[in-house]
């Protein structure tokens, strides 16, 4: 794990940390659920800013996928 430097203060003694995480997506038919993961975030001490980088929105588009492929599987299972 590497250290980012906060876009807001410029502070390079930034921390990784992994929250609980959800968001509502669909699916090709329209249908809305819920996603729920955990996704990394950085928070930077100096000036207390949080935010997410690449590393987040990878684990969101991954969880995403899972999600799809889930419901895949049990709309054709059912």
């Amino acid at each position: 794990m590497h250290n980012k430097t906060c876009p807001r203060c410029g502070n390079s003694e930034t921390v990784q940390r992994i929250v609980n995480d959800r968001f509502r997506a669909c699916d090709a038919a329209g249908r809305v659920f819920e996603v729920s993961l955990q996704a990394p975030i950085w928070s930077c001490p100096a000036c207390r800013m949080c935010w997410e980088g690449q590393e987040a929105l990878a684990a969101k588009e991954h969880a995403y996928l899972a999600a799809l492929t889930k419901r895949t599987v049990e709309t054709r299972s059912s």
